[in-house]
């Protein structure tokens, strides 16, 4: 990660449990952290790709643990992301999404924070910015139970007497994200087959550069005035899937990429949805850094050495 993340040395030495570690911003949030000199334990059943210093793998099962787990501050990252996903296989999404945090926080002792990222799908599609009391949908499986799961955190923070952060994320995005997804999904297809297709080009989003998010997220951590409160993390801009493959193909330097736009309706899904990030960047010293344009340029050169996986 590259110097644009805040120092955070009030982490330094603080315990940190990190579920979710092997996926996108989990890695990236792990990283981080390991470079603060936080102590981290990550808990999921897949192994981060790389290995970091002060940090202790344990193998479990969100939904089945054994043992109670002591630290500092919990990011609760593990869960099922993927909206389509979500409606095939809705038992599972609940059992992982909510059950899976209801049993996770009955087997962590925490003594500073819980950090609970939720996502921009439980708003109601917007073109204007998006508070973070607006009115929600909560129409999809992935936006209910992402919805159930802050509930249980803030019922049981409040029970427990421990002060929690609700982050809801915006459409992040960086090296190292899967092609399930928007952005990495455009710039493998320009670099396979100089062409893009995409579902529809006029849905609009607010992306977000992993780097500021993982940023804004631990200055909140530490934060007295960010406890028992929801924030947006995005960018506060929004843009049309079809600019974002305009931008990806002038990113990535090639000459004649044809991109083809299926307009198709896109389920489970809002047509628009962008941050109003007022609330965070009153809170905590944060701006996002990396634009659209440069996240895009960074994720093509890191696409060379491997960065984006298959």
């Amino acid at each position: 990660m590259s110097s644009q993340i805040g120092s955070h040395g009030e982490l330094a030495g603080a315990r940190v449990i990190v579920t979710g570690a092997s996926g996108f911003i989990g890695l990236n949030m792990v990283r981080v952290l390991s470079s603060m000199g936080a102590e981290i334990t990550v808990i999921d059943r897949i192994q981060p790709a790389v290995r970091l210093p002060n940090v202790q793998f344990e193998w479990a099962d969100l939904r089945h643990l054994d043992k109670i787990y002591e630290a500092d501050y919990l990011i609760h990252l593990a869960a099922i992301t993927n909206a389509g996903f979500a409606e095939r296989y809705p038992i599972d999404t609940f059992e992982v999404n909510v059950l899976g945090t209801v049993n996770l926080l009955n087997h962590v002792r925490i003594k500073n924070r819980v950090l609970f990222p939720s996502t921009a799908l439980v708003y109601k599609a917007s073109t204007t910015p998006i508070a973070e009391d607006a009115e929600q949908d909560l129409s999809s499986t992935y936006a209910l139970s992402k919805n159930l799961g802050e509930e249980v955190v803030k019922f049981h923070c409040n029970r427990m007497g421990v002060a929690h952060t609700i982050v809801r994320f915006f459409n992040v995005f960086g090296p190292g994200q899967l092609p399930m997804y928007i952005v990495p999904q455009v710039l493998t297809q320009i670099r396979e087959n100089n062409s893009i297709e995409i579902r529809n080009g006029s849905v609009m989003r607010d992306l977000l550069f992993v780097e500021d998010c993982i940023d804004a997220v631990l200055k909140l951590a530490v934060n007295m005035s960010a406890e028992d409160s929801v924030f947006n993390i995005g960018s506060g801009k929004i843009v049309t899937i079809s600019d974002v493959a305009r931008e990806a193909v002038a990113a990535s330097g090639q000459q004649g990429v044809e991109i083809v736009d299926l307009e198709q309706e896109i389920e489970y899904s809002p047509t628009a949805i962008m941050a109003d990030i007022w609330k965070v960047r009153s809170t905590i010293d944060w701006v996002p850094k990396t634009s659209l344009k440069d996240g895009l340029k960074r994720m093509w050169d890191a696409m060379d050495h491997g960065t984006v996986t298959k």
